[in-house]
């Protein structure tokens, strides 16, 4: 009596078959995108948190006025451009409409005149600012300079069109820059001024 005949067993049952490697390659190819999807979605959520960071501690960027921005001075210390506003940090100057009252007993337009300083130091310059912090207004509050001036905050103190002014409990820092223009007598020390911060009390806007 013969054996019994064996069948073969089927092609994809056999170890080390094309089958077999063809699942495996697969699996491996699922590992590796969801490895890849992982590592993009923490990516994702990493910058969303520095984001929130920055938005919420104070972090912020450097600001950078280029000469074809056209930065405009729409007063003694504040400038702005078609993408951000910055005021100039560590100083106050004359509100537009305030008049001053020099050596002869006359009014001047010293507001006026700290604008006018402001737009001559930056014309036909790029701007670069550092932020310090916000003011009330939400507005950057940034150390500023160009290449021709190092620090326009402190320029327009030596020249006696803005006062040093502290933020908060912080002194202002052109305390020496402010005692240089009292000894000669400049911008608003060759008379007698109210301080902005008085004066934009008496005159609040609007009014």
């Amino acid at each position: 009596m013969q054996p019994p005949s064996t069948s073969p067993p089927p092609r994809n049952s056999i170890p080390g078959s094309k089958s077999s490697r063809g699942g495996a390659s697969a699996d491996t190819g699922t590992k590796s995108l969801g490895t890849l999807v992982g590592k993009v979605v923490g990516l994702v959520v990493a910058l969303i948190i520095l984001a929130l960071i920055a938005r919420f501690c104070g972090i912020e960027q450097d600001v950078h006025f280029m000469v074809k921005d056209k930065v405009a001075a729409i007063d003694g210390d504040t400038l702005r451009s078609a993408n951000a506003e910055v005021r100039i940090y560590g100083i106050d100057t004359p509100e537009l409409d305030q008049t001053c009252i020099d050596q002869n007993g006359k009014d001047w337009t010293c507001g006026r005149n700290a604008q006018a300083k402001l737009k001559a130091l930056v014309a036909r310059r790029a701007v670069d600012c550092t932020p310090k912090g916000r003011d009330k207004f939400n507005r950057t509050l940034a150390i500023c300079r160009t290449s021709a001036t190092q620090d326009l905050g402190e320029a327009l103190v030596r020249e006696g069109l803005a006062v040093n002014f502290g933020v908060g409990d912080k002194p202002g820092p052109y305390e020496a820059a402010q005692e240089d223009a009292q000894a000669a007598k400049l911008g608003m020390w060759r008379g007698t001024f109210q301080q902005p911060s008085e004066w934009r009390q008496a005159h609040p806007r609007g009014n």
